[in-house]
Parts: C-alpha cells; structure tokens; sequence
C-alpha cells in the first residue's frame, strides 16, 4: 500500500492516483489527543512536534498541517494576544509592526515546530505549511475594511515569513484567508501580493495553495484570479460548503482543490466523498484530495474520524480486489 507521501507526491505531479488522498487540517484536536491545553502547546515546539506526529499516526491521516491559526501572523507581527478558553483572541498592535515577524512570539516556535514535524513525518506523509493570507492579516493589524490600504507596509513581513515557512521544507504553503478575501472582487492589488508570495515558494520549488472561509458559496469562481497551484474551501458565509462541482470547477487549471468534509456528520461526508471520487474518476484519479471542512478542533466526533480513514482504505483495498 502506497503511503500518504508518494500518492499527494502524484497529486503534485499530476499522475494518476489509486485512491484520493485525506489530509484534513487538525487543530484543537491536539489538545483532545494530549490532554494539554493548546496554550501550552503551541508554546513549547517539543510538546507541539510531538503531539502533531502523534496525532496523525493516530489516526493514519495522509499529511500534516503546521500552523493553522490565523493570530500566528498577526502576533508575530505586533498584535496582542490574549486566551479565552483556550483559543487565541488578537488585538489591534499598540506599538507598531514588528520587522522580523518569524522570530516573534509563537511564530518563531510554530516554524521550529514545523522543521521537526517534516523532518520526521517527510518520507510518510504529506507536508503541508499554513499562514495567514495578506488580506486577512492587513485586516487584523490595520481594521476590518482598512487593511488593503496597507498591503504595501505588510508585503515584506508576508514576505519573510514565507520564506522561513518554505525553508522547513514543506510541499504546499497554503495562504489562508476570510472575508477580508472573501467579500470583495479579486483587485490588481491582491493579484500583485500574490505572485510576491508565488514568487518565493517557487524559489524553494513549494507549492502555493489558497484557503478562504466566509465565501459566497455562489461565487467561488473569482479566486481563480489569483493563480494559486491548489484551492481549499472552508466553510462559507453560511457555514456551509458549495456544490462540489464548483469547487471542482475552481481547480481549473490548477493541480486540483482540497474537498473538505463535515467531520461530525458522517452521512454527509461519505455523500461528499462518493460525489468527489466520482469527479476523480473522470480524470483517471487527478486533480483532488480530500481535507476537513475547517480545522478540527477538539469537539470533533473521534469515531466519525476513524470512519472516515477507513473510507479512503477500504475503498483502495475493493479496488485492488477487483484488479
């Protein structure tokens, strides 16, 4: 049986694949699976490694996701942070921007985590780096609705933590984005930020990814402006997912887009997951992986997620049996 690695290998190079690959993006989660609040995870780099490794060999996922958490960027930048339940809450900057984001606060320890995590997960599993998209980090440091004025002052601070990320050795940088993204048309402006970031995780030959949540599920198409090698769907304005055959649509000449599945409500995703395979099918196996719908946090049902490895497992191993 082909691991995680060598089939989202196939998927980056656009080979066909035996089955789809599930890498879902796991936050909260961690906490659940060690017993340690998330606080004190993210900041020791060992604990947050660890309990990364643990958790996808846990549950045999195809890869892993570092750095799922929109206040990383805008604490390393100069924002403030405070925990309410265990969840980081950000607030505006009170003493300006920091000028070397990737060795400020849980930044410089999330891309220390980043380099253990892929260095012992590489030859498995699929390596995946997050980071806040420009816009929404704009937003967050300068207010709603203010930031794209600013894109200018955060464009080298995007820029040089990317290139920290890209130097862990991930195989996709994903930009993750919200409304500040989500709600208007794709500008000049953002197409030109963008190919800075493309630019960098070409260097370091990554591929660039986007994550947008808070969409119009009507209207998914306009990210195509941006060009990026693969697309990822959150939940939308709504809370809900499009049509999977727009999301199929908005891989249109790019590698192909990540599914996300419902991770409590297991009737919905096997529906989810036999629609995809289906697109998948017409390909000959290209152009789609499978991921969550958002994050997991640590209320997600563990049972409903083992069912859904084993779908992937069981129906490559029906497959083989047919052969």
């Amino acid at each position: 049986m082909e691991t995680g690695r060598a089939l989202f290998n196939k998927f980056l190079n656009n080979e066909p694949l035996p089955r789809p690959v599930f890498v879902p993006m796991i936050r909260g989660l961690l906490s659940r699976v060690e017993n340690m609040p998330m606080e004190r995870l993210m900041n020791d780099p060992t604990q947050w490694a660890n309990a990364l490794v643990k958790t996808h060999k846990l549950f045999r996922f195809d890869g892993v996701v570092v750095g799922l958490d929109f206040t990383l960027m805008a604490e390393a930048c100069g924002c403030g942070i405070c925990w309410e339940n265990d969840r980081p809450v950000a607030s505006p900057p009170q003493n300006g921007l920091c000028d070397k984001p990737e060795e400020t606060g849980r930044m410089k320890l999330a891309l220390e985590t980043a380099a253990r995590v892929f260095e012992v997960s590489r030859k498995e599993q699929a390596c995946i780096a997050a980071l806040t998209g420009p816009l929404t980090l704009a937003d967050m440091l300068f207010g709603r609705g203010k930031g794209a004025d600013h894109l200018g002052e955060i464009k080298p601070l995007m820029v040089r933590v990317a290139e920290a990320f890209c130097k862990t050795g991930p195989d996709v940088l994903i930009f993750m984005e919200g409304r500040s993204l989500a709600s208007g048309e794709i500008t000049l402006s953002h197409k030109k930020i963008y190919n800075t970031l493309k630019n960098i995780t070409g260097y370091y030959d990554v591929r660039p990814g986007l994550y947008v949540q808070k969409y119009d599920p009507a209207r998914v198409d306009r990210f195509e402006g941006l060009k990026m090698d693969l697309y990822v769907l959150g939940p939308g304005k709504d809370g809900t997912l499009p049509d999977v055959s727009r999301v199929w649509d908005l891989g249109e000449g790019a590698l192909g887009v990540g599914l996300g599945l419902p991770l409590n409500d297991l009737s919905t995703a096997r529906r989810l997951i036999k629609e995809g395979r289906e697109l998948y099918e017409t390909t000959g196996g290209r152009g789609i992986f499978f991921t969550s719908l958002g994050p997991a946090t640590r209320d997600v049902d563990v049972e409903t997620l083992h069912q859904l490895v084993q779908e992937f497992f069981h129906d490559n191993a029906s497959e083989q049996g047919d052969m």
